[in-house]
């Protein structure tokens, strides 16, 4: 007979694997105007595979992986929902310089309209913020929170994530959201 704390840990990862399928199928069901996957579905597919890589190496248990997908296909919805394949190019170049950046002033860049927006669309904005000190891990990593901020269309989209780089690699991983 498992202890009532196994048992509630079963019930909240089952629930939890619930509100990440739920979501999966909502996202799923998006389109582009080209008839592929939507920004949105691609953003929360690749958010949650990355999470839950991130979760499982960073926890070690099913758990870590379970909650590193929920959150990794919160963040990449919200991503993915406003930004293409260019804009998140270059929110991504943002993020690697604001990394490394001894002061926190954000890094802008202005992406511009690729053929198939109107004339009337505005460029997008994107930045990323250091708003915290560069911090060393016991594994050897450096981690530091970053302020994302993309601004398309007219409306502005701002989160922080801590992004980690394990020692001797130039790749940054999510950890946080």
């Amino acid at each position: 007979m498992p202890s009532p704390r196994a048992a509630m840990r079963s019930r909240f990862l089952v629930k939890l694997i619930g509100v990440v399928a739920a979501l999966g199928l909502v996202t799923s069901c998006t389109t582009s105007e080209s008839g592929g996957p939507s920004n949105q579905a691609m953003g929360t597919v690749m958010g949650a595979a990355v999470g839950g890589a991130v979760g499982g190496l960073a926890f070690g248990s099913a758990g870590g992986i379970v909650g590193g997908a929920l959150v990794g296909a919160l963040a990449g919805n919200l991503v993915g929902r406003a930004l293409d394949n260019q804009e998140r190019a270059r929110l991504a170049q943002a993020t690697q310089t604001a990394f490394v950046a001894e002061t926190n002033v954000p890094t802008t860049y202005t992406v511009e309209k690729t053929s198939n927006q109107s004339a009337s669309t505005p460029a997008t904005v994107v930045a990323a913020k250091p708003v915290g000190p560069p911090a060393s891990r016991a594994d050897g990593s450096t981690c530091r929170p970053i302020e994302l901020t993309a601004t398309k269309n007219g409306q502005t989209t701002t989160e922080t994530t801590t992004f980690c780089k394990a020692s001797g690699s130039s790749d940054l991983k999510p950890v946080t959201v």
